[in-house]
């Protein structure tokens, strides 16, 4: 006996009540079936306030398999038929198994049939009025003894039900109890009484441990972040696994100690509406619901799933709380007549037993604590509710520390961004900068959807002229008319310059047309604020007088001329609670903005008498550039029609005497051939001829002459071909007999151009010989002007060896070895263009010279050399005359390469 006790009270560690059993109740259960040689030996609790039995443990012996890892549950007190009233006295059960088991009994075995006890093992039994299966009533094997150990009562305000222990014995064929081993079983209950009191003891100080750590790790928290959502999340996270409850829940609740109306100005977060309507009771009740919703915040363990979107805040529970400002501890939420048997909130939520704990400090409610318990109906200890209001009084604490903090870091983000956009509106006086930079602003600083400025008409319409949206807000920039921005009840704003804010539209006291309107926007949550006139500023401020809180009668009506406009804010995604801060932020960047608007429209009727003294001065400077352009091109058509005349004269003065030399040239051939074949055959028929006539004959060299005179007639013929060459080439250049457009081949044009240019080509003292590479393309006749085009080929020719020769007198050492190039290169790149490229290996041109290289009488050439004329003409012809481009692209060191491009048939 002094055995069995010793090892009952080395096991010291108890959980009460836990599913599975304990090592305290797990030993002194198998010790006194190893005492007594029992079949099955099990630790009962009875709760009589729930006439409800709990195994807490049990041993199975025999052949039988142990179940220690079944999950036990409650039986009702039912299944002990008369012994009942036995059992809640806690009074000693003995049956020796030698008589028809009473229905007492009977639920006994029952009870351990439930346990699967395998030759025995009942899986489901029916019961008979009497509260005995049949079956059982004929069986006369069992031995059954139940044996109070502890009455353990509790205080009626802790939540925790009162609760009776008994051991229960069985044997499964009858046996006699002897006085002894019942004193032995009794004696072992008191010593069992003992442990579990002292394990109590031991438990109740852990769990008090547990609470003064659960506080400091939440005050240690709260000391780190201001941030609500941080410390509210990791608060209820921490007491979901201290408490072991399944879910976790809390919300703030905004103040209703303060139901004053709000006036003009006066922006209560008590009622956070800020519209006139016929409904205040109605607008407050959606603005706690919605205020409620955005600081809602919520944990929970698996298997449970989230509840947040089904949670109402504004159930009867969380009323009753706010009303008295007490704990709510409910064991089964079905005998709660607040709740009701069909919540259906309680019901998604599988919710069975809650408590409710106020968050509050000096009797002011910040927040409401819901902790649910799901799996089963949990009864709340003493402890649990201590550990549960310890940490919503330091929530309240950390709280109000985080409001005091947020309120002045927003006061201080207030009056700095009310700097900072002044200074940034201010330091422009255009209108579209101004309303653009504070939607800017005022988006990035409220974090919402979309924010907009509406402009009234003279007409009492209007349009959105900025926006800034994020996301996939749509875009409303011109497409809102006033009745989709402004609800038609409140005629804004001809009853007052009053904010209207709308925490949520579904929920508001709207119009149905007003609903659709803002739906069609994806508007969730609205606030507008007036920009009033800057006179209306000025004459409000007037009649205000020194009164720093007038009241809503004070307002004057203005007409539809006294608003300039609105500042509207849409939260696009959820509802949104606006906040007193937030308004009265938006009311003083009104002001701004109005002050602004005043001087930019003054600016703009500066901008309009200097715009138009401007625009006659642009006039008259336009006017004078284009006479210095007419100047030019008179200049140098007069220059290129007097070189053409004079180019076409001359060839026409060679043309003609070259033509006779040339035509005769045939003739003389002819007749030399004769003379020669006539002295040849004189030679052949006198080989002796007289000596007069040799000695001639060796005076003139008769043999070289006979020789030579061929090769003089055929050298003079080569070079008449090549003037005729040249007076062709020239007559083509300058195409005195083409005014008009003709198609023509842009390849002979080209050649044309080198072939006057040939001298300058050739190799001088300074340089060597210009190689001119062609890389022709398969290119169509082109319609152009061909005489003008040639001129352009002409500039850029006479351009490209210029440069190659200002870099040969630049006298470079690197230079040595030094190939001056100008390669040719014609294509069609795009279809019906056609498109020619002369580049040189020069020096480049840089990017300040490359910018003026058009300009009429800008040249980089020394005086005397160049006029500034030639890319300008050039210019003119390409673009203006054949509806072409004309672009260089250089760098300096790398060579230039001028484009042209001008349409195979230009449009007429």
């Amino acid at each position: 006996m002094r055995k069995v006790i010793e090892r009952i009270w080395n096991s010291l560690e108890i959980k009460v009540g836990a599913i599975h059993g304990s090592f305290l109740l797990q030993t002194a259960v198998e010790e006194v079936a190893n005492l007594l040689h029992l079949d099955c030996c099990s630790f009962l609790w009875y709760f009589p306030e729930t006439q409800r039995v709990q195994v807490v443990y049990e041993e199975v012996r025999s052949h039988q398999k142990s179940i220690q890892s079944i999950q036990w549950g409650y039986d009702w007190l039912e299944i002990f038929g008369s012994a009942a009233s036995t059992l809640t006295q806690g009074q000693l059960v003995v049956n020796c198994g030698s008589y028809p088991a009473p229905s007492a009994y009977g639920g006994i075995i029952r009870l351990f049939s439930r346990l699967q006890m395998g030759g025995f093992a009942k899986p489901k039994l029916k019961l008979n009025r009497a509260g005995v299966s049949p079956s059982l009533q004929m069986q006369k094997d069992f031995a059954t003894l139940l044996v109070p150990v502890c009455k353990d009562s509790r205080d009626g305000t802790s939540g925790q039900e009162s609760r009776i222990g008994l051991i229960a014995c069985l044997r499964d064929r009858p046996r006699h109890w002897s006085s002894a081993e019942i004193e032995i079983v009794q004696l072992l209950a008191q010593q069992l009484e003992i442990a579990i009191r002292q394990t109590q003891v031991y438990e109740q100080s852990q769990k008090q441990a547990q609470r003064e750590k659960l506080i400091n790790q939440i005050t240690s928290q709260t000391r780190q972040t201001f941030d609500l959502e941080t410390i509210l999340t990791s608060a209820i996270g921490q007491l979901l696994d201290a408490l072991e409850v399944d879910r976790c829940l809390v919300h703030l609740v905004e103040d209703c100690r303060e139901p004053e109306r709000v006036s003009k100005g006066e922006c209560q977060i008590s009622i956070c509406q800020f519209s006139q309507t016929k409904s205040e009771s109605f607008w407050e009740t959606a603005h706690r619901a919605a205020f409620r919703r955005q600081h809602l915040y919520e944990v929970y363990r698996e298997p449970c799933c989230a509840s947040i979107d089904d949670f109402d805040t504004q159930g009867p529970i969380t009323q009753w709380v706010i009303q008295h400002l007490q704990t709510v501890v409910i064991n089964d939420i079905t005998q709660d007549p607040r709740i009701g048997t069909q919540n259906e909130e309680y019901q998604k939520a599988s919710i069975k037993s809650s408590l409710v704990v106020p968050v509050q400090a000096n009797n002011v409610l910040h927040a409401i604590l819901y902790l649910n318990q799901c799996s089963y109906n949990r009864y709340w200890s003493k402890s649990d509710r201590e550990l549960a209001e310890a940490v919503a009084n330091q929530l309240a604490i950390s709280i109000q520390q985080a409001c005091l903090y947020a309120q002045t870091r927003a006061s201080m983000e207030r009056e700095s961004f009310l700097r900072l956009i002044s200074d940034q509106i201010r330091s422009t006086l255009n209108l579209k900068t101004i309303l653009q930079t504070s939607v800017q602003e005022v988006q990035s600083l409220l974090n919402t959807d979309r924010v907009a400025i509406y402009q009234f008409t003279e007409d009492c319409q209007g349009e959105v002229v900025v926006e800034q949206t994020k996301g996939n807000s749509i875009s409303i920039l011109g497409q809102m008319t006033q009745n989709s921005c402004l609800p038609s009840k409140c005629v804004y704003p001809y009853q007052g310059e009053r904010v209207e804010a709308i925490n949520d539209v579904f929920n508001g006291d709207l119009d149905d047309s007003y609903i659709n309107s803002l739906r069609q926007l994806q508007v969730r949550a609205s606030l507008v604020v007036p920009i009033p006139r800057t006179e209306e500023l000025v004459e409000t401020a007037n009649d205000k007088g020194g009164e720093s809180e007038p009241n809503s009668a004070n307002f004057p009506l203005p007409t539809p001329s006294s608003v300039w406009g609105l500042l509207i804010v849409h939260e696009c995604q959820k509802p949104r609670v606006w906040q007193e801060c937030e308004v009265e932020l938006l009311q003083q960047l009104a002001t701004q903005v109005a002050i602004a608007i005043q001087q930019a429209e003054l600016y703009e009727q500066a901008q309009k008498s200097a715009t138009s003294a401007q625009t006659k001065a642009e006039a008259l400077e336009q006017a004078i550039y284009d006479l210095q352009q007419t100047q030019a091109q008179l200049i140098q058509t007069e220059k290129m029609s007097s070189l053409g005349q004079l180019v076409a004269g001359v060839a026409h003065e060679i043309n003609n005497p070259v033509n006779f030399i040339y035509g005769n040239l045939t003739y003389a051939n002819k007749y030399s051939q004769d003379l020669l074949r006539l002295v040849n055959l004189y030679q052949q028929h006198y080989p002796e001829p007289a000596s007069e006539i040799q000695e001639c004959a060796q005076d003139v060299d008769l043999e070289f002459i006979i020789e030579d005179l061929p090769k003089i007639l055929s050298s003079m013929e080569v070079g008449a071909d090549r003037i005729r060459q040249i007076v062709l080439s020239l007559r083509n250049f300058s195409r005195i007999d083409q005014a008009e457009m003709k198609p023509v081949d842009i390849h002979e044009g080209i050649d044309n151009t080198l072939l006057i240019l040939q001298n300058r080509l050739k190799a001088n003292a300074s340089r060597p010989q210009i190689e001119v590479i062609k890389e022709y393309g398969n290119l169509p006749l082109v319609e152009c002007y061909a005489g003008q085009l040639n001129q352009v080929f002409m500039n850029l020719l006479s351009n490209a060896i210029d440069a190659l020769e200002e870099l040969e007198n630049a006298k470079v050492p690197t230079l040595e070895g030094f190939n001056p190039t100008i390669r040719i290169c014609t294509q069609m790149l795009q279809p019906g263009y056609v498109t020619v490229r002369i580049a040189d290996n020069g020096p480049g041109i840089s990017p300040p010279v490359r910018a003026r290289l058009f300009d009429a009488f800008f040249t980089t050439k020394p005086v005397g050399r160049g006029t500034g004329l030639g890319l300008s003409i050039s210019y003119q012809i390409v673009v203006e005359k054949h509806r072409g481009a004309l672009w260089c692209e250089s760098e300096l060191g790398k060579g230039s390469e001028f484009w042209i491009e001008v349409p195979v048939c230009p449009e007429r």
